[in-house]
């Protein structure tokens, strides 16, 4: 095909998906007015029907009818709060499949599902094929039942970290990566230079994960009144991979074997008295003549728009202080953080724009998930750090990572001239050797952006220079021992940073708003300009050189430091 017939054919291809776009948004535009929205029934079962991802926050709104939302744990919390009010919720049925939820999350929708237990109203749980969130959410419940197939089953199996090693790989294809790193327990070079971890990597890292590991095994114990070492020889002593019939009853794990008509035949549930949680709208009224507000900060550190859906960046927070400072019922602010980090500038900016708006409010930070590295910087900005039991912080290091591939470009007979004016015009040049100047001025820049990284972290947390590379050098912390370190003032939910937000205050009487404010569906597309991303999609580099190119350039910016947590710890 020649080359000037592309644009038509993107033209051809992307005119229709717009107009079914705006037919789409159209028509749930007309549906939500015509009000056909699921009816509540009278003595209602309320079915908590989780699958897939569960979001600290949902940040966008989309209509009903294209299910394109999913409930945040923040907006579970809500409405489970408001369902143990409600006189026409009878109860909670958990049914959950393939649930992703991590450990803070899972810890606030199970202490709303304990206060709903307070209005005497049941909650029950029913599982067919169960994963290790969909177990540890079912936990939760007074009763467990589970379908008797062998076909079905639970699967605990703790937890890991899987690393992938590039280093022979990329030997063979004749590439070399320069890593950047400040800070011996980073591991983010070891990657692309070894074919194991570092020992100081390996063993920062299990540290972290046997604390989550731990952490699993006591919320089970706990909530089946099992001892710690039962539920340990569960995980690590039985024979079979997935945990069918009997052997869960044996083990304590399930209450009752049932097919699901037996279940609701049993409890009296029928198919019109149930409503999934998705379908319930609640009134829910929390704010006040007085209010805390919270931000929360969920994904990536990046410079990304305002609109973009679970990223952190300084346009995203402007979009939300805007709306907050104007609100002039705020007394108090919290930081919901939950972040492996990512760029060191926009982590910097971030942490200055923090640090104006605690002139003017007390801010307490409440890390969840995660609030490693940038995740880590942009929290000391805070008054005060509160960190979820679950949380995994630290990592105090910078790492930039620059590809060399002038290997591979010998294999492919390729090769490069840079004629230049300047020490470092053409610095960054895929298909030559590096000069060595231009590395040791990555270095230098690298170094002096990690001592930036420890002067916050100094001034914050009121510990002296000299001790701060002992809590550096890219090491990961679980809770307890960041709050032994003093890196963190206290553990605790996401309600107790409210209560301490609102104690800084001197307010008593208060209510919570959420930030940033849901986006539209058509905010959406007009940010992202959607006819613009089809285009590339679909005009995307062919050649091996090229697609290489892009890749590499897309993963490792060289003109870009990173405060980012190389690891996805579950």
């Amino acid at each position: 095909m020649k080359k000037e017939n592309k644009p038509i054919l993107i033209g051809c291809l992307v005119f229709p998906i717009v107009l079914i776009i705006v037919f789409a948004v159209s028509f749930g535009i007309a549906y939500e007015k015509l009000d056909l929205k699921v009816k509540m029934p009278s003595n209602a079962w309320l079915v908590l029907d989780l699958s897939g991802g569960v979001p600290d926050y949902s940040e966008f709104s989309a209509p009903s009818f294209m299910d394109l939302t999913s409930n945040s744990s923040r907006e579970l919390v809500d409405k489970i709060t408001a369902a143990a009010r409600d006189k026409r919720i009878r109860g909670i049925l958990i049914k959950p499949s393939a649930v992703q939820i991590n450990m803070p999350n899972l810890s606030e929708v199970g202490k709303a599902l304990d206060d709903f237990k307070k209005s005497k109203k049941p909650v029950l749980a029913y599982g067919e094929a169960l994963g290790q969130g969909d177990y540890l959410l079912a936990a939760y419940a007074d009763s467990i039942w589970m379908n008797a197939s062998a076909s079905g089953g639970i699967m605990l199996d703790g937890v890991s970290a899987n690393i992938l090693f590039y280093t022979q790989a990329l030997q063979k294809l004749g590439i070399k990566m320069h890593v950047m790193q400040e800070g011996d327990f980073k591991g983010a070079a070891d990657p692309f230079t070894r074919t194991d971890l570092s020992p100081g990597t390996k063993e920062n890292i299990e540290k972290v994960l046997k604390s989550r590991y731990d952490m699993i095994i006591d919320l089970v114990a706990s909530r089946r009144k099992l001892t710690h070492e039962q539920v340990k020889n569960i995980y690590e002593e039985r024979e079979e991979l997935f945990i069918t019939g009997n052997k869960a009853v044996s083990y304590g794990l399930v209450d009752k074997l049932g097919s699901l008509g037996a279940f609701k035949q049993h409890y009296n549930i029928a198919e019109d008295n149930t409503l999934s949680i998705k379908d319930y709208k609640p009134s829910i009224k929390l704010r006040k003549a007085q209010n805390v507000a919270v931000i929360n900060l969920m994904g990536d550190i990046n410079g990304s728009g305002e609109y973009t859906q679970n990223s952190i960046s300084l346009a995203k927070l402007e979009r939300s202080l805007r709306d907050l400072e104007a609100d002039k019922s705020i007394k108090a602010v919290v930081l919901r953080v939950n972040s492996p980090g990512g760029s060191a500038l926009e982590s910097e900016l971030i942490y200055q724009r923090l640090m104006e708006l605690k002139k003017k409010y007390p801010l307490v930070v409440w890390m969840g998930g995660s609030a490693a590295s940038g995740g880590y910087y942009i929290s000391c900005a805070g008054d005060y750090i509160m960190a979820d039991p679950a949380c995994i912080t630290g990592s105090i290091g910078v790492i930039m990572a620059v590809p060399e591939t002038k290997g591979l470009g010998d294999k492919l007979g390729l090769g490069s001239q840079v004629l230049r004016y300047g020490k470092y015009a053409g610095a960054i040049e895929l298909f030559n050797t590096y000069q060595p100047a231009v590395l040791d001025a990555l270095k230098q820049s690298s170094s002096a952006v990690y001592t930036e990284f420890k002067q916050r972290v100094s001034d914050s947390r009121k510990i002296p220079m000299e001790e701060i590379p002992a809590l550096a050098e890219g090491r990961i912390f679980s809770a307890e021992d960041a709050l032994k370190l003093k890196l963190i003032d206290a553990i605790g939910a996401q309600d107790d940073a409210i209560k301490k937000a609102a104690a800084l205050a001197k307010i008593k009487d208060y209510g919570v708003v959420h930030y940033p404010d849901k986006v539209s569906f058509m905010e959406l597309i007009r940010e992202h300009g959607f006819t613009g991303t089809v285009s590339r999609m679909l005009a995307r580099k062919t050649s091996p050189e090229e697609v290489l190119n892009e890749h590499l350039e897309e993963h490792f910016d060289p003109n870009e430091l990173l405060y980012r947590c190389p690891w996805n710890l579950p």
